[in-house]
């Protein structure tokens, strides 16, 4: 091979080699929809105690923060922070923050921080979630601040931006209110408390800590986590002993039927049963953490605590949920997680029909 040759077929390979390069960069940015923190500058919180901000992602995936749809044809997106969402918040803290500031530290610990979008063109909805706690760090200890367990739905067209930008509102409301706190708690806890939260606030809850629930009738999570029935056990059956429904007795002494729409669960002989769109399906325990296994539809990730809230197609009657074969094709079989703090359910995986 010539020199000539040689230079020549040389620039081909370089050249080529950069436009895979910028190629590859090119769909990666088109894969990504970059979450930019939005706030005003101009909103000056003064006497601000906190100098620094530090986060604790306590999420299982901490890769991103959910997956959309970017522009009008609906392509998905994963939703990534760049710059890191805590360098982001630190020059945040600092532009909105006065001259006198003390030098005290934040942890954000965030342990839902989602955003979600379903349908396409004019009939999308987005969807965020987010819990964090906020913590005052001293030395090697941190004090309890604030809570925050929100989340919003929009609509419209193309709604990504929308939705990014609330919630970047959502996030600096939060920050903000707790950067002036006169009554900070007196709890001390370490980082490893923090990182097992969880844990810790289970062993606050009758239904997770007591060695025998109550028999009852719940009609909300609160009342099931506190095991404080709303009613006696109590029901109707047919002739061949099946449960047809539960009911009370008013103050009348009249029998009142409730439509299983109306109750989050029932506990029967330390057995509980949590009632779905599809039946009433029995928990389990695994780990410190209730799960069912149950029907729920293939779009949803976190969904509604009640049969009457939940997606409606109202297949459930009886105590035991029914199959797969009798639902729609959308509607799958999962392993499903009884969210501890709200009680809402959280799918966890599909399983075989």
């Amino acid at each position: 091979m010539n020199l000539t040759h040689y230079v020549h077929t040389l620039k081909h390979h370089v050249l080529l080699a950069i436009l895979l390069t910028g190629l590859t960069h090119a769909s990666a940015q088109d894969r990504n929809k970059e979450f930019t923190f939005q706030y005003d500058p101009q909103e000056i919180v003064n006497s601000s105690q906190y100098q620094k901000i530090q986060i604790l992602d306590s999420r299982k995936d901490t890769t991103h923060y959910g997956i959309i749809q970017k522009g009008f044809l609906g392509k998905s997106a994963t939703v990534v922070a760049n710059p890191a969402l805590e360098d982001q918040l630190q020059k945040y803290l600092e532009t909105i923050s006065n001259g006198n500031t003390q030098r005290d530290t934040l942890l954000l610990q965030i342990r839902r921080l989602s955003f979600s979008e379903i349908g396409g063109g004019i009939k999308e909805k987005g969807f965020f979630d987010f819990r964090a706690n906020l913590y005052q760090k001293k030395g090697n200890n941190y004090f309890p601040l604030n809570h925050i367990d929100s989340n919003f739905q929009v609509s419209g067209i193309d709604v990504s931006n929308k939705l990014l930008k609330k919630g970047s509102l959502i996030i600096d409301s939060f920050i903000r209110k707790n950067l002036i706190v006169k009554d900070i708690s007196s709890e001390s806890l370490t980082l490893q408390d923090i990182q097992n939260i969880d844990y810790k606030e289970k062993e606050k809850l009758p239904l997770y800590a007591a060695e025998h629930l109550v028999d009852g009738i719940y009609m909300s999570y609160e009342t099931l986590k506190n095991q404080k029935p709303d009613y006696p056990l109590v029901d109707e059956k047919d002739k061949k002993g099946k449960i047809k429904y539960y009911y009370y007795t008013n103050e009348k002494g009249k029998k009142v039927k409730l439509k299983d729409s109306q109750i989050y669960a029932v506990v029967d002989n330390d057995e509980t049963y949590v009632s779905t769109s599809f039946g009433y399906y029995p928990l389990v325990m695994e780990n410190d953490e209730y799960y069912f296994y149950g029907l729920a539809e293939e779009n949803s990730t976190s969904f509604s605590i009640s049969a009457g809230i939940g997606s409606g197609f109202g297949y459930g009657g009886g105590m035991i949920g029914i199959g797969v074969g009798s639902a729609p094709s959308n509607i799958k079989r999962y392993k499903i997680k009884i969210d501890h703090v709200d009680g809402n359910f959280e799918k966890i995986e599909q399983l075989p029909n």
